[in-house]
C-alpha cells in the first residue's frame, strides 16, 4: 500500500500541475484578448466566408439563418452545403440565398463519399469551392450573435494565426440534463482554451471556429487526412502540427455561439462517446497521449481505487485531487463575460462531482469501442 500511495501521490501532483498550467493558459487568453481590444480589426481586402454543412436540420436551421443575416459585418460571404437532406433543409437554404443575394451560395450534395464521414465529405466539398480568405464554421442547430464574425476575425490581424476557437454556450432549460449540459459544455471548452493558452492546442468544437483558407489548402482537406468521427479536432491538429500555424481563443461573449442541448440521455451518451473516441484514437500523438494520461488513466483510476479507502483513509483523500484539478478550470469558466455567476457557482460542486463520474463512464465506453449513433448512422470508434 505504501508504494501505491507514493505513486498515486506523484501522479496526482503531475495532474494538478497540468491543470494549473491550463488555468494559467486560460488567464493568459483573457489578458491577451483584453489587451488586443482597440488595436484594429481584420485588414481590408481579406474576405471572410461562413461555411455551414447540414443534413436534415430544417427544424433548427431558421434560427441560425436569421442570426447569420443579422451579422454586423456586411461583407461576410456564406457557403452552405445541403448534404443529402430529405426534409426542407435545401429549400430553406435556397430561400436564404435569395434574401442575402450574391453573398450566399448553396451546394446541394447528392453523393455519399466512401472513406469519410458525411460531414467530412460535405466540408471538403465546401473547401473546394470557398472564396473566402478566412473560413468561419458553425452548425445548423446553433445561433450566432450579431458580432460573431467581427469578433473571430479580429484575432486574424496577426498573420501567424491560422485558427481561432470560440466559446460554446447552452441555454438552460427545465430538468437536470439540460442544466448540467449548460454547466458542462463551457468546462469542456476550458481544456481547449487552456491548451491554446500554453501553446499546445489539443481539441476544439467545430460549431464555433475559424480557419485561414490557406491553412486548409496546405493540408489537403479531409481526403488527405482520412476518416475521423471528430473532424474538427482532426483539422485543428493538422493545421497546427503539420502547417505550423498558431491558434488563438476568443473568450468574449460577443463571439460565443449558442447551441441546443441533447434532449435524451441516449443522444447525450452517443455525443460524448464520439467526442471521447476522437481524442482517445486521435491521429495526433500529443492529443492521444495527454487524453489517455489525464482522463483514462488518472480520472478513471481515481474513482476505481475508491474502495481501497476502507483499507487506508488517504486513498479517497488523494482521489479528491482529480476533482480539485477539474475544479480549477471550471471555476475560471464562471468568470467569463456574459456569465450568470450566481447561478453558475450555486450548482458548481454537485455538477462537478457528477461530471467526474459521468466522464469516467463515457471514457471507458469509448475506450472499449462501444458503437454510437451520429447523424442517423451507427459508428464505432
Amino acid at each position: 500500500m505504501g508504494i501505491f500511495l507514493l505513486v498515486f501521490s506523484v501522479v496526482g501532483a503531475m495532474i494538478l500541475a497540468i491543470h494549473v498550467a491550463l488555468s494559467a493558459g486560460i488567464v493568459a487568453n483573457m489578458a491577451a484578448e483584453k489587451s488586443a481590444r482597440g488595436q484594429g480589426r481584420l485588414l481590408p481586402g481579406i474576405r471572410a466566408e461562413v461555411i455551414v454543412a447540414v443534413r436534415d436540420e430544417a427544424a433548427t436551421l431558421p434560427l441560425l439563418l436569421d442570426s447569420l443575416r443579422a451579422q454586423t459585418r456586411g461583407d461576410v460571404l456564406f457557403l452552405c452545403v445541403d448534404d443529402r437532406s430529405a426534409d426542407g433543409t435545401g429549400a430553406l437554404l435556397d430561400e436564404f440565398c435569395v434574401t442575402v443575394g450574391d453573398r450566399a451560395r448553396v451546394i446541394h450534395n447528392a453523393h455519399d463519399n466512401a472513406g469519410l464521414t458525411g460531414k467530412q465529405a460535405a466540408l471538403d466539398l465546401a473547401f473546394s469551392r470557398a472564396r473566402g480568405d478566412v473560413l468561419l464554421f458553425t452548425d445548423g442547430d446553433c445561433v450566432v450573435p450579431p458580432t460573431w464574425a467581427d469578433e473571430l476575425l479580429s484575432h486574424f490581424s496577426d498573420p501567424r494565426v491560422g485558427v481561432v476557437l470560440g466559446r460554446i454556450e447552452l441555454p438552460e432549460a427545465r430538468g437536470f440534463l439540460p442544466r448540467f449540459q449548460a454547466f458542462e459544455q463551457p468546462l469542456l471548452n476550458q481544456y481547449n482554451f487552456g491548451s491554446v493558452g500554453i501553446g499546445a492546442p489539443t481539441g476544439c468544437f467545430g460549431n464555433n471556429m475559424a480557419i485561414r483558407a490557406r491553412a486548409v489548402k496546405e493540408i489537403g482537406g479531409f481526403h488527405a487526412l482520412g476518416y475521423s468521427v471528430t473532424e474538427d479536432a482532426m483539422l485543428l491538429d493538422a493545421v497546427c502540427r503539420k502547417g505550423g500555424w498558431k491558434v488563438r481563443a476568443c473568450i468574449s461573449d460577443r463571439g460565443a455561439v449558442g447551441t441546443r442541448a441533447q434532449v435524451s440521455w441516449k443522444g447525450y451518451i452517443d455525443q460524448h462517446t464520439r467526442w471521447n473516441a476522437g481524442a482517445l484514437f486521435s491521429p495526433d500523438l500529443f492529443t492521444r497521449v495527454s487524453f489517455i494520461f489525464v482522463v483514462l488513466f488518472y480520472l478513471v483510476g481515481s474513482l476505481v481505487v475508491l474502495p481501497l479507502g476502507f483499507l487506508d483513509w488517504r486513498v479517497p483523500v488523494l482521489s479528491l485531487n482529480s476533482f480539485l484539478s477539474i475544479g480549477l478550470l471550471a471555476g475560471l469558466g464562471g468568470l467569463y463575460p456574459g456569465k450568470d455567476r450566481a447561478r453558475y457557482y450555486l450548482r458548481f460542486f454537485p455538477y462537478l462531482f457528477f461530471f467526474g463520474f459521468f466522464y469516467s463512464y463515457i471514457t471507458v465506453r469509448a475506450f472499449i469501442r462501444r458503437p454510437f449513433e451520429w447523424k442517423g448512422t451507427t459508428l464505432r470508434p
